[in-house]
């Protein structure tokens, strides 16, 4: 017999819930037209991911004209209101219809050679293109242990790590447990996922250059690949049109296995760098990155 608090909980997950739903099954041409009306609004508006991505992309990309680099960022936000509809397909859709819309699956041999090495396997997934997709298509093949940072809204926190479970990954929250969690499975020669461009605490990071810039970085991905003799192996999922994805597997930058940790984080940045420049539009440019200086002063975004 479930609690009151349970059924407080899923009176309140309900609106959420029914957004999804409706999210998740609505037609590919109807989503891409609320995108672009969703990039209108906020080109309009000004108000946070519009300044945000304008900042970021003009540190990262100097030497692009002033009209290049605002193409780039309406781009951007097309595709971040994209990445939303994808995640709520993602969420609700089954596994069959989802590794349907794979077109192609590119770079498997560096994420076999990973594996091979029977040391466990760290997959690097920065926040580009359809970051779920890889995580479905990868647990349906390999165990797979992920950190989950809960939000504040815990109802549809615990929706989400459902839905998320439901494919096979193991989600951890994090912390020391979850920390512990993702070791053990590197050491018992397993897969684990680490989205690596996460702005850190101060405690936990350290600045390496991203894009030219020096950048608080952390430390955790190079930190595992030291104690458990990992192999990387960085990965994401291109959207394409009309519903499509493509799969990309890519070596890291060798340096990120150096034992000394200015060096390792120095190879994670470029590893991350190098896929980005793939798609730029893709990356999550609305994130704040760059928020902290070299002196840890705040830098302003708007």
């Amino acid at each position: 017999m479930r609690s009151k608090s349970d059924m407080v909980k899923r009176m309140q997950l309900w609106p959420s819930w029914l957004v999804i739903q409706i999210v998740a099954r609505t037609p590919w041409i109807v989503a891409s037209a609320f995108a672009h009306a969703t990039v209108w609004f906020m080109w309009l508006a000004n108000r946070r991911a519009r300044p945000i991505t304008t900042v970021n992309i003009e540190i990262c990309f100097p030497e692009m004209t002033r009209e290049r680099q605002q193409s780039l960022i309406k781009a951007s936000l097309y595709e971040t209101s994209m990445n939303a509809i994808d995640m709520a397909r993602c969420w609700v859709r089954s596994r069959d219809d989802l590794e349907g819309r794979i077109s192609k699956v590119e770079g498997l041999e560096y994420l076999d050679e990973a594996v091979a090495v029977g040391n466990g396997t760290l997959v690097l997934l920065p926040h580009l293109g359809s970051w779920e997709i890889v995580s479905l298509y990868l647990s349906s093949r390999y165990k797979i242990t992920a950190l989950f940072r809960k939000s504040r809204a815990t109802a549809l926190a615990d929706f989400i790590r459902r839905q998320r479970q439901r494919h096979g990954a193991r989600l951890m929250s994090t912390g020391t447990a979850g920390l512990r969690a993702v070791l053990q499975a590197l050491r018992a020669n397993d897969m684990a996922l680490l989205f690596p461009d996460q702005v850190p605490s101060r405690d936990s990071g350290q600045f390496a250059p991203f894009f030219g810039e020096p950048t608080l970085t952390m430390t955790l991905g190079s930190k595992l690949i030291r104690r458990s003799g990992a192999r990387a192996v960085c990965a994401y999922c291109k959207r394409l049109s009309g519903g499509r994805y493509e799969l990309q597997f890519r070596p890291v930058d060798e340096a990120i296995y150096d034992a000394d940790l200015t060096t390792s984080l120095a190879g994670l940045n470029r590893s991350i760098e190098a896929c980005v420049r793939q798609c730029p539009e893709q990356y999550q440019w609305e994130y704040r990155r760059f928020k902290f200086l070299t002196d840890f002063r705040r830098r302003f975004y708007w």
